[in-house]
């Protein structure tokens, strides 16, 4: 069976997952839509492929199995409440939603036949599942604390995005927490900043959870730091694990020993792209599904919400 595939969204990484799909021997890339006509444009005739300035438009022209929402996140659930309602299967990039109430519509549209799944995309750097399978088999012993950096030099503000620095960035190392710790945390606490002057929402922000009552996790996201900033380090009873996301490099750090393991570096956006294909293709539930996006939402509407203004 051949998934034909539709992307919504032509920017940067709307054009990212369009080359992806080209890539997939299950897929085929059969249009994609933006509501700016050029930039739409530009992108089929890259692939010699049907553009709309509509999904509505492009949903009722196509024959299409499935969609990649990438558009700007206050736009993220109109387009995919569109896409699921037409019967297709639906990737929306993160943050998913921007409001409680479109998480709570979004779940009355899950289950009716249709493939949903969240574009959490560093859940399939080969890093982080390695760093899972040392955590699991115990390479550290008993886990004790995690500690987060993100941070990046481009306030998407600036771009339109009404959102601040907690759900553009600080949601990726929550839904990765949750998948190394396997639960939701029992304890949040997050403290906020705006420093820069262009529209709304945090630059800053620091938040402190807890997994049961031994792990503790710090995760710290800005849009202020001159360079890009992707680790993550894992202190245990019997040493450290450090984990850099765009190198997809790991260093074991024990008392007696020093362990870099040796990992094939391959593209998270692929591998994330291809299980969705294969997901649809399938007729199954994804690995990452709506109920594992939903208590990363919950968790990440309760930081912004009882964040503390500093």
């Amino acid at each position: 069976m051949e998934v034909r595939v539709g992307v919504v969204g032509c920017g940067w990484f709307g054009a990212a997952h369009a080359r992806v799909y080209r890539t997939i021997g299950d897929a085929k890339l059969v249009a994609v839509a933006d509501r700016d006509e050029a930039s739409a444009r530009k992108l089929a005739e890259n692939y010699r492929i049907n553009y709309y300035t509509s999904v509505e438009e492009m949903v009722s022209r196509e024959s299409l199995d499935a969609v990649s929402v990438v558009v700007t996140p206050q736009h993220l659930f109109e387009v995919t409440k569109v896409a699921l309602e037409s019967g297709l299967s639906v990737l929306t990039e993160k943050p998913i939603v921007t409001s409680r109430s479109e998480l709570s519509s979004l779940s009355s549209l899950i289950g009716k036949g249709s493939i949903f799944m969240p574009g959490f995309t560093e859940l399939f750097n080969p890093a982080v599942i390695k760093l899972k399978e040392l955590l699991d088999d115990g390479a550290i012993g008993r886990v004790s604390s995690i500690s987060s950096r993100r941070a990046g030099r481009l306030p998407k503000k600036v771009l339109g995005w009404k959102i601040g620095v907690i759900m553009d960035l600080a949601i990726h190392e929550l839904y990765v927490h949750r998948f190394l710790m396997g639960e939701r945390p029992s304890y949040l606490q997050a403290y906020a900043a705006r420093l820069l002057n262009e529209g709304n929402g945090e630059d800053l922000a620091i938040l402190i959870s807890s997994y049961g009552n031994e792990v503790v996790a710090v995760i710290e996201a800005n849009w202020l730091t001159a360079a890009g900033i992707r680790e993550i380090t894992v202190t245990g009873e019997d040493g450290t694990i450090s984990l850099d996301y765009a190198d997809q490099f790991l260093r074991i750090d024990r008392r007696d020993d020093v362990y870099m393991p040796r990992l094939r570096r391959d593209e998270p956006l692929y591998r994330e792209l291809s299980h969705f294909v294969e997901s649809v293709k399938e007729g199954k539930d994804p690995d990452f599904d709506f109920k594992f996006a939903e208590d990363v939402l919950e968790v990440l509407f309760e930081a912004v919400e009882r964040s503390v203004r500093i």
